[in-house]
């Protein structure tokens, strides 16, 4: 009965380093998650500002297209 006390300490110590553990790898793969999200947020961030260009870009030359029209018709 006596090495009862210390067998539960031992089975809580145990138990409090396996926690730990846990806690790490859980912290260990949060971060990579939030670094994954980041990356591939970035990347969308990336694609959306190319297309903004691109369809500024095309704006662009519709509006020079229309101008050219309309300075065909004043003259």
């Amino acid at each position: 009965m006596e090495d009862e006390p210390e067998q539960l300490r031992a089975r809580i110590d145990a138990l409090e380093a396996q926690l730990k553990e846990k806690q790490e790898a859980h912290a260990t793969e949060m971060a990579r998650l939030k670094s994954e999200n980041y990356d591939a947020l970035e990347a969308s961030q990336t694609r959306y500002q190319g297309e903004l260009a691109i369809q500024h870009a095309n704006f662009k030359r519709q509006i020079a297209e229309l101008r050219a029209r309309l300075e065909a018709f004043d003259a």
